[in-house]
């Protein structure tokens, strides 16, 4: 299983335990939050046009 983390600056406990860390550099919550949405959003549709492309 391939795996991937979403995580505010340091990367925190999650740092090291996922082959994949995505980092958003921020101490601002909501920030670091919206960020994550939008990539996570972005891996979905990726996926999707992979796996039914038009």
């Amino acid at each position: 299983m391939i795996t991937a983390a979403f995580t505010g600056e340091s990367g925190g406990k999650m740092n090291g335990l996922s082959k994949y860390l995505v980092n958003i550099p921020s101490k601002d919550t909501p920030r670091i939050q919206e960020c994550h949405m939008v990539l996570g959003h972005t891996i979905c549709e990726l996926v999707e046009l992979k796996l039914f492309p038009k």
